[in-house]
């Protein structure tokens, strides 16, 4: 497995339009069910893991594990995975004092900090709790004391009430902490969360949020952050690695529950419930015919700005594109990639819709 990700179920709230699998406020015994099991699974497999270059802790909210924990945590990681240069995790203002910034720093070479937005009545409108300005400036002051080179923020835009000038200041305001990279992702209505519920049968303002998208494309560009994936945007050399060799059909490996592993072949997901994933509950194995497979991996290079070429895509499948050559044609006619003999990448008519893309690619005939 060439990289790593490590699922850290926590959180001190839920989000109103959160779907990722997280257990709110909990308690010193729990982290420590948690971290025990992960721990053995580390020590299990680390065989696998000893060329790995990539870590990452995503949640949830890492940061919300306890100093002890996450020393602990860390120290196993390293053995485990002794070559890995890029270490990611997720943090929320709120929870980065300097001392928690001190042991963050002390491991991880990359952080992203939870912004979403810097408007209190729109992190309110979402039901997430709202911090005011001065919490994100502490937090990243307290990681570029800690001796952190490597800042990211994350936002999201298309929230309710939001306008493009709305956008546009949260953008700005985010410039202005000199992050080395910031992900930007419209809100979207995921099945089953407060949030979806509340807005369900409200027409989605698609115009308004390709002008948001947009938006973010020039404003950060413009300062020094090009896009190089649909929602992501980075100073050059800070690009996540994690996520473009995921995106590029690398293998990797999930623990924690609801984590999910990768080995070129089938997809499993561990059991989305702490006590059940503690018990040993099997994953679900995701095991779909092998053009399909293919497709998909095609697919979500598409997300880059960069997209393929020919020899990468070979070395990751051990197949080559030939067999998607209509889709990909027709896709170019359509002005959605760009296409030579030896590459392929999404125009950014592509990247807004890349969901068109994907579908072509995935259910190709």
């Amino acid at each position: 497995m060439r990289n790593l990700y490590i699922h850290v179920p926590f959180c001190d709230g839920k989000c109103d339009y959160c779907a990722f699998y997280s257990e709110p406020s909990p308690d010193a015994a729990a982290i420590r069910r948690w971290l025990d099991r992960i721990l053995f699974q580390l020590e299990e497999s680390a065989p696998r893991l000893g060329n790995a270059e990539t870590v990452y802790f995503g949640g949830g909210t890492p940061s919300l594990l306890p100093e002890d924990v996450l020393n602990r945590l860390f120290s196993a990681v390293r053995a485990a995975v002794p070559a890995a240069v890029e270490i990611s995790i997720e943090a929320n203002p709120f929870t980065v004092t300097p001392e928690k910034a001190s042991v963050l720093a002390s491991f991880a070479n990359r952080v992203t900090l939870g912004i979403q937005s810097f408007a209190p009545a729109l992190l309110e409108a979402v039901g997430r709790r709202a911090h005011a300005g001065p919490v994100p400036l502490e937090a990243v002051r307290n990681l570029r004391e800690a001796g952190l080179r490597n800042l990211g923020l994350d936002l999201m835009y298309g929230l309710p009430g939001e306008t493009p000038e709305l956008w546009r200041r949260d953008l700005e305001l985010a410039l202005e902490l000199a992050p080395e990279h910031i992900s930007a992702y419209s809100v979207t209505p995921e099945p089953g969360t407060p949030f979806a519920r509340r807005v369900a049968g409200r027409p989605e303002d698609d115009a308004l949020s390709e002008t948001m998208w947009e938006q973010a494309g020039t404003i950060l560009g413009a300062a020094g952050l090009p896009r190089y994936e649909i929602s992501n945007y980075a100073r050059h050399g800070f690009e996540s690695r994690h996520n473009s060799n995921v995106w590029h059909g690398q293998t990797y490996l999930g623990l924690g529950p609801a984590a999910c592993s990768f080995d070129g072949t089938d997809r499993w997901t561990q059991a989305a419930d702490l006590r059940a994933w503690l018990d040993g509950a099997p994953p679900e194995i995701d095991r779909i015919p092998r053009r399909a497979r293919l497709g998909e991996i095609l697919m979500m290079g598409l997300r880059t700005v960069r997209g393929w070429t020919k020899l990468e895509f070979e070395e990751e499948t051990d197949c080559t594109w030939d067999d998607f050559s209509g889709p990909l044609n027709e896709l170019a006619g359509r002005g959605l990639v760009t296409l030579t003999e030896d590459t392929v990448a999404p125009t950014e008519r592509g990247l807004a819709f890349w969901n068109d893309v994907a579908e072509m690619l995935v259910f190709a005939p």
